[in-house]
């Protein structure tokens, strides 16, 4: 009666759940009251005694769905004989229900039959028979055939992925095993049941189940080809299949004429979207080992098998006019190239017919204008390789691609100079170069075509860049405004600029001869030639609103990137100067000198021109970085007049995208840029006062406001002023000091800071402590500031700077964090950011080693202990849910928490209990984070920081005798600590994938030492733990662990205790596994 009370209690919660007219208040209550379902074990049984009695679909939807949560979380729960039944209990009800059931309660019960069926794969034989019982629904009704195979593709899925939380290596067992059990048998089925549907074996069938029966069979083939074979975890995000790393034990039923031929009839008896689903089991077919294949006959049959098959497509083009088929065909025809040698294609009978087909199939696709952008990358590809396969065939047959190489490049600029035509026509502020980095992936693609038979390509496009170039100057000599159809030819010579950038790059991938450069300076001539008319269009009214001379812009900004990879960068060869010459000829630029004058030119002019324009700008400091970046470019950039100018007048007046609000994480780009170009060189011609010196009237002019009272304690324009002042200051200078990387420099910086200006971030930190614009950009100033990268903080050995520099580190952290603490909501943006930063920046203080920290407990100084409560303060008052769930906060507090353990343990020790056993209980949870999507630096800090406390507690000292007291108080009030640690170090070497094995070994042996009956009490569980048969090699397991050991910590011995242990560890595996 009860179990009946709860079912209508659980239905009519259900019914409000899902009705259109329940308030939001009313569906968040019982979503509360039905979430105890999916969170307490203890009431599994009710929600299967609703999934048997209930006879609402939504009430059984959420039933299974919270068995399936319970099962995820509380697995260890439930015994053997519980798993099991209600396994068959799920199997039965599908099996007598299934087929009347909606579709998204037999989805939520297949779900939880595949996941228990994985949590339990290697619990009971049971388990691995799910195939064979679940083939009975195969030879049952038609609907029971499509539930059938809805099992195994949702079985396949979930054996592929890791959805259940477990150990990666765990996850790979499983996968292994039902990859080595069932796989191949899956396959096969699939291939069976879709022969039987194109040859209409399956007698009497209604065309939605002939439908729903094909999606299925599809999804399965496609499935078990694009399984995760060997544990290579193949990137979704991309549309590259890669190589199928196919088991040598499906080389049969690979060969067998029969499966490519199914999977052929598949596309042409099957509908879109099915039939491209067929196609792309061929793409994964395609794309199987070569090793595979014993002898080279055996792959070369595969092969023609394959190519007659794409052959007979090409020749009917039957389906190629669906989208989704024509993108899977394009990508068929690219993995074909990409799995075989180009040998071994023209070895194909007929081969010259194939490569006609495919030439008319490419032009014809691309003038059609209707290919998508990453179908016409596929095809891109594949002429791609085939044409840089041609320098590899030795006589081995006639690649004929010179017939048709030029015609395809050729269809393929003039295609993209009509799109571009015909978008802008239509709508000037349309984007004809649609998504950059889909157009830089064409164009890297579609460079080796250009350049495999360079002349003609060449001359194709000048006689398209010279008509253009020559209508744009002559509009624009004129000195009117230019007509409206001057944008269309601008978005045309911007997609010219942007084929020419990536051909003149793609100059190292291929063969370069003299020529080629007299092309490459024919070609970068019409570029530079460009230039002026955009001297002649941003000097006319509302120049930098059009959409089209953006797009030049950015074209031009594209090409000189290729050509700086090309003719410039420290990879180039520029033993050869004919490009220089033929630069000189038609545009006046001769050497090396003049052309990096011009690019700079043209670089620190839209710094000036397109200052609100942030792609723009992001992109000339891109090219502005990338030159700086060079030692001889960056030298070469230090003689010229443009460059100079820039690091003697580099503020807002010169430079006014430094002004803008949207710009402001550009500033620091572009100061670490200067700073880096003028330190290339210590004989330069500007010492870095003189760089500095623009800084100085504006800090003055921000020390006075920060120093008035009156200004600062009302809201107002001058507030305002002097925060926006002070964040750009701060950003600039964080710039400055990230460019700085050699002592001399960063001597010459401290003294102009110190002791004016640096003061002044505290008063700031006072004023704004509540305010994330400010203190952001302020902390991580001062965090670079301590930073001692390339040991650039190495005052004289009786210099007091590096002291001072701490001190005004405490001093600003101390100023914020104790107002942070006050009163911060806790939110990442006002109080989680500025405590990473804080923690990032006393971390670097703390490990520069340019301070000698004693010196401040000597002369009772505060600064270090006023900075390390404030700090740890802040880092403690983070929930330990919160400081995981942010990555950046979560590196810095264990980052800070390894050096505070490394480096002032006493400390640690001395503090309260309560802030102890709070950050051992972080660390413990820390050392958890050893498998992906963990970052390994986390459980190696939390390894390293438990060594030093270890090491501490070994170690005692009369010195640190109070602190020892501390510690040995600590540990009495929770004696049990240190061996949960040990445990649980002790499980993650042995169950975990433990990539960081070396690192969690180094605080275990002093565990042992410190511990030796917590060390006993885990020896005899895990011996417990082990199969009957393997206890006794357990025990000698352990026993060799510690063979050869001394009861002390030096390093000799601890290199001796890791070495067991990767021993101990391959054993217990072994012993322990199922």
């Amino acid at each position: 009666m009860a179990d009946l009370e709860m079912l209508q209690s659980f239905e009519s919660l259900v019914q409000q759940l899902y009705r259109d007219d329940t308030s939001n208040a009313t569906r968040s209550e019982v979503e509360r009251q039905l979430s105890v379902f999916g969170t307490n074990p203890d009431t599994l049984d009710q929600s299967r005694f609703i999934l048997e009695r209930s006879q609402n679909p939504y009430a059984q939807h959420l039933a299974a769905t919270s068995m399936m949560k319970i099962f995820t979380t509380h697995w260890a729960r439930f015994s053997n004989q519980q798993r099991l039944e209600i396994r068959n209990n799920i199997l039965s009800f599908l099996a007598s229900n299934g087929p009347g059931l909606p579709g998204f309660v037999v989805i939520a019960l297949v779900n939880l039959l595949c996941r228990i069926t994985k949590l339990g794969w290697f619990d009971t034989p049971e388990h691995c028979d799910i195939v064979k019982e679940v083939s009975q629904f195969l030879s049952a009704s038609i609907d029971h055939c499509i539930i059938g195979l809805q099992i195994f593709n949702d079985l396949v899925a979930e054996m592929n992925v890791n959805k259940t939380g477990q150990s990666l290596s765990m996850h790979r067992k499983k996968s292994v095993s039902f990859r080595d059990r069932s796989l191949l048998h899956l396959f096969q089925l699939s291939l069976q049941t879709m022969s039987q549907l194109v040859s209409g074996a399956m007698g009497a069938i209604s065309p939605p189940q002939d439908g729903r029966l094909r999606e299925q069979a599809l999804k399965l083939s496609l499935s078990c080809l694009s399984y995760d074979f060997i544990g290579t975890s193949i990137d979704e995000s991309t549309e590259d299949v890669g190589t199928v790393q196919i088991p040598t034990s499906w080389r049969p039923i690979i060969e067998d004429e029969s499966t490519l031929s199914v999977l052929m009839q598949a596309y042409s008896t099957s509908p879109p979207p099915l039939s491209a689903q067929a196609m792309e089991c061929v793409s994964q077919l395609a794309s199987v080992r070569r090793s595979l294949f014993p002898t080279v006959e055996s792959r070369q049959n595969f092969l023609s098998r394959l190519i007659a098959s794409v052959l007979a497509i090409l020749r009917t083009r039957q389906g190629l006019s669906d989208e989704g088929n024509f993108h899977e065909f394009c990508r068929v025809l690219a993995r074909i190239k990409s799995n075989f040698q180009l040998s071994e294609i023209i070895k194909f009978e007929g081969y010259s017919e194939l490569i006609s087909q495919i030439a008319t199939f490419t032009v014809q696709s691309l003038r059609s204008g209707a290919t998508v952008s990453n179908s016409v990358f596929y095809i891109l590809q594949l002429w791609s390789r085939m044409v840089t396969s041609v320098a590899y065939l030795r006589g081995e047959g006639e690649s004929m691609l010179e017939r048709y190489v030029p015609e395809v490049t050729q269809t393929y600029i003039a295609s993209k100079v009509t799109a571009a035509r015909a978008a802008l026509e239509a709508n000037p502020q349309d984007d004809p170069m649609e998504d950059e980095e889909m157009l830089v992936d064409q164009l890297d693609s579609a460079s080796p075509l250009c350049r495999y038979q360079y002349e003609g390509t060449a001359h194709f496009l000048l006689s398209l860049m010279d008509p253009a170039i020559a209508k744009l100057l002559a509009l624009g000599g004129g000195g009117a405004q230019p007509p409206e159809r001057v944008e269309v030819v601008e978005g045309e010579l911007a997609w010219m600029i942007y084929i020419v950038g990536a051909v003149v790059g793609a100059r190292g991938t291929s063969r370069s001869s003299d020529e080629h450069e007299l092309l490459d300076g024919d070609l970068s001539a019409r570029v530079f030639q460009t230039l002026q008319w955009l001297e002649m269009r941003q000097s006319l009214p509302g120049a930098t609103a059009s959409a089209t001379l953006q797009r030049l812009e950015l074209a031009v900004l594209y090409f000189f990137q290729y050509f700086r990879k090309a003719y410039v960068g420290e990879q180039a060869n520029v033993g050869s100067t004919h490009i220089f010459t033929r630069l000189g000829e038609r545009c006046g630029v001769g050497d090396l000198m003049t052309v990096l004058g011009v690019i700079m030119n043209k670089t620190m002019s839209n710094l000036k021109t397109w200052c609100r324009h942030e792609e723009i700008v992001e992109k000339s400091l891109a090219l502005l970085n990338e030159l700086a970046s060079g030692y001889s470019s960056g030298k070469a950039l230090l003689k010229l007049d443009v460059v100079l100018y820039a690091l003697q007048h580099h503020g807002p007046q010169s430079f006014p995208f430094l002004a803008q609000s949207g710009n402001s994480r550009h500033r620091t780009t572009f100061y670490t840029t200067l700073t880096r170009i003028l330190l290339t060189d210590d004989n330069g011609p500007l010492e870095l006062d003189v760089y500095m010196a623009p800084f100085s009237p504006l800090v003055q002019n921000l020390s006075a406001l920060l120093s008035n009272p009156m200004i600062l304690s009302t809201p107002g324009a001058a507030r305002d002023e002097a925060k926006m002042l002070l964040i750009g200051f701060l950003r600039d200078l964080r710039g400055v000091v990230l460019g700085i990387v050699n002592r001399r420099s960063y001597s010459m910086f401290f003294d102009w800071i110190y002791p004016d200006y640096l003061p002044l971030l505290g008063r700031a930190a006072e004023i704004w402590w509540n305010d994330s614009d400010v203190t952001t950009p302020l902390l991580k100033f001062m965090g670079e500031l301590v930073h001692n990268k390339c040991q650039r903080i190495l005052f004289e050995c009786s210099s007091p700077n590096g002291i001072l520099l701490f001190r005004e580190a405490s001093a600003l952290l101390v100023a914020y964090g104790r107002r942070i603490l006050s009163g911060a909501p806790n939110t990442y943006k006002d109080k989680y950011k500025g405590v990473a930063a804080s923690l990032a920046t006393l971390t670097r203080a703390l490990g520069g080693g340019y301070v000698n920290f004693g010196v401040f407990g000597l002369y009772g100084d505060s600064a270090l202990t006023d900075a390390l409560d404030v700090v740890l303060q802040l880092s403690l008052s983070i929930p330990l849910t919160e400081l995981m769930a942010y990555p950046k906060v979560m590196k810095a507090y264990f980052s800070f928490q390894e050096i505070l353990c490394h480096n002032h343990t006493a400390y640690l020790c001395r503090l309260s209990s309560q802030a102890f056993f709070q950050i051992m209980g972080n660390i413990q949870h820390g050392l958890k984070c050893t498998n992906p999507p963990h970052d390994m630096t986390v459980s190696s800090e939390c390894a390293s920081a438990l060594y030093h406390i270890v090491e501490f507690h070994f170690r005692p000292s009369k010195r640190e005798a109070p602190a020892h007291a501390a510690l040995e108080a600590h540990l009495q009030a929770n004696p049990r600590l240190m061996g949960a640690l040990l445990g649980l170090l002790m499980e993650s070497v042995i169950y975990d994938e433990c990539p960081n094995q070396w690192a969690l070994s180094r605080p275990m042996l002093g565990l042992i030492l410190t511990g030796p009956d917590a060390y006993e009490a885990i020896k005899q569980q895990m011996v417990e733990a082990a199969p009957a048969e393997s206890k006794a090699s357990m025990v000698g397991a352990f026993d060799r662990l510690m063979a050869g050991g001394q009861r002390n910590l030096e390093s000799r011995n601890r290199d001796k205790f890791t070495q067991n242990l990767t021993t101990f560890r391959h054993e217990a595996k072994t012993l322990l596994s199922p």
